[in-house]
């Protein structure tokens, strides 16, 4: 038996190394609009990443870091109703910005289990606000109670005025507008690499500067690396993209998710199951896939063949 489970931990290191890798096909995708391409259907600008404030993000030296302001912005080129996908980046010019933006990281949702290290506790102060999509959450019958932001890599995106307004300056939009459901299918590019998550939460609508998209702890450190999240450096969202898909079969659900997965990189694979697919039939389709690209079975089972070839 021990082979045997020997193999299997070893094909799902291979599985976690290949879902670093961003496919061709968003690679040239990413390539395109940091050239100069830009959008036809606008849906939203003039966005940032990160707040103002005591608790924001410090730089690597321990001080508070400077905050800049650059033109991220919604694109809807690709919105259809046959489920396509809408994108969020920031402009050309910023990208290129000889200083790179920070990001706010998103605590909504349960706290606790092994992954939480107090993080959310040192950032912000106050009760514990739930995600905005709980609600669906247990009509889903999915079984959390909620997602737990040290666990599960999700995503916040959308920004809403509060019932008091949030000033003149302030951006609102809604990707349900724009045909995203729900707890759906995000593919988030960051520092080089590339992960799923899911839109779980939606930007704090209590402030008078909106947000282009947060970061649960768990995905920001699949990004940016255990240490540089907890010690609260600068984490740099220069590349950073997020494509939300639309449809209704892009919103996994209670089957389409390891819902049992024991670490938050086994939840973010049972995830590329779906994302893989997405990414092959919506994002220049026609290209030849990588290895990301192809369904995770796949890969394990090829793995396993030749170990069973090699110690046979």
């Amino acid at each position: 038996m021990r082979p045997l489970r020997s193999m299997l931990t070893a094909a799902a290191l291979v599985l976690s190394c290949a879902s670093r890798e961003i496919p061709l096909s968003v690679k040239e995708f990413q390539d395109r609009l940091r050239s100069g391409s830009s959008c036809n259907k606008t849906l939203a600008s003039g966005l940032r990443t990160s707040l103002d404030g005591p608790k924001s993000i410090n730089n690597i030296s321990g001080h508070e870091a400077n905050i800049e302001i650059l033109a991220w912005y919604y694109c809807g080129d690709y919105v259809n109703a046959t489920g396509s996908f809408l994108y969020a980046a920031s402009s050309a010019a910023s990208s290129e910005a000889d200083q790179p933006s920070t990001l706010t990281i998103d605590c909504g949702g349960i706290r606790g289990g092994p992954e939480d290290t107090g993080l959310c506790d040192r950032l912000y102060e106050g009760p514990v606000k739930s995600t905005a999509f709980q609600y669906l959450i247990k009509r889903s019958h999915i079984p959390v109670k909620d997602l737990n932001t040290y666990f599960h890599p999700y995503v916040a995106l959308g920004d809403f005025q509060d019932s008091q307004g949030s000033g003149s300056n302030f951006v609102e939009f809604d990707p349900q507008d724009d045909l995203v459901e729900p707890l759906s299918l995000v593919a988030v590019l960051c520092n080089g690499k590339m992960f799923y998550g899911l839109w779980a939460d939606t930007n704090n609508d209590t402030v008078s500067q909106p947000l282009v998209g947060q970061l649960s702890v768990a995905m920001a450190k699949m990004c940016y690396g255990e240490h540089a999240v907890e010690t609260q450096q600068r984490l740099d969202a220069g590349d950073l993209m997020f494509l939300a898909f639309t449809g209704t079969q892009a919103a996994p659900g209670f089957y389409g998710a390891d819902w049992g997965a024991k670490t938050p990189a086994e939840f973010e694979q049972g995830l590329a199951l779906l994302g893989n697919k997405l990414i092959k039939r919506r994002v220049l389709p026609g290209k030849a896939a990588p290895m990301r690209d192809l369904p995770g079975p796949l890969i394990l089972l090829a793995f396993m063949g030749a170990s069973l070839v090699i110690y046979s």
